[in-house]
């Protein structure tokens, strides 16, 4: 049997006018129906928790996380587990406001959606983090862009620094990255720089404001951990 689709459910829950065809399939499909009525249940829940807002879409990968969970659950012949495209053809929801606020929303206040817990998907997408500081990088050779930097910190206090730039590598050895304070005299290596993104975990002790300089250079393979003073790259890190 062919259920119906997400935003035809979701048109059911806030009352919305849909297809006969749909509306009397929900009617006499047992499955469809508790969906309609979770719907509605939650939210009601969102408007009594005060979590209504703007109407927005999910996050991109927002319902392959929640379907991948539920796989995953499902496997485990976990019996109060249905999945979300179970006897229907797998989608997004571009258009639909609603069923896009619902995962939102539903991820705020961990309420379960079709037996998948919404909280949990987003949180397998990795620590919550919040912005410290950001940098602008340039070329020292031509003073052109030469992409971003920034400073995030993570749920557990550890802060990282985050690299999005064109990766060349070095004819005559490795590129490494440093955070150097604003004499130009105390420094920290961070690691070497190995594609366009990269991400360095800040030594605990070294605070971005004391050492806001980001610079990358061209350090050869010989021994000497200190600095080559063959700078490409630099930027200033700023709150």
């Amino acid at each position: 049997m062919r259920h119906c689709d997400d935003e035809v459910l979701a048109a059911l829950a806030l009352g919305e006018p849909v297809d006969a065809s749909d509306a009397a399939h929900v009617d006499s499909c047992e499955t469809c129906a508790r969906e309609v009525a979770e719907l509605r249940e939650l939210q009601g829940t969102l408007v009594d928790a005060g979590t209504v807002g703007p109407l927005v879409a999910p996050p991109d990968g927002v319902w392959e996380g929640i379907d991948a969970r539920v796989a995953a659950e499902d496997e485990a012949d976990d019996p109060s587990v249905v999945p979300l495209t179970a006897g229907r053809r797998p989608r997004r929801v571009p258009d639909r406001t609603f069923a896009g606020w619902v995962v939102g929303a539903a991820a705020a206040v961990g309420v379960v959606i079709g037996g998948a817990v919404v909280a949990l998907a987003l949180r397998d997408s990795g620590p919550e983090q919040s912005l410290v500081a950001t940098a602008e990088l340039a070329d020292l050779a031509t003073e052109e862009d030469a992409g971003t930097a920034l400073v995030e910190r993570r749920d557990d206090g550890t802060e990282v620094l985050v690299i999005d730039t064109a990766y060349v590598p070095a004819a005559e050895g490795s590129l490494e990255v440093w955070l150097i304070d604003p004499d130009v005299v105390g420094m920290v290596s961070l690691g070497f720089l190995t594609g366009d993104h990269a991400e360095f975990e800040i030594p605990a002790g070294y605070d971005v404001a004391s050492f806001p300089i980001v610079d990358i250079s061209v350090e050869p393979a010989d021994g000497d951990p200190t600095h080559s003073g063959d700078s490409i790259t630099r930027g200033i890190l700023e709150g």
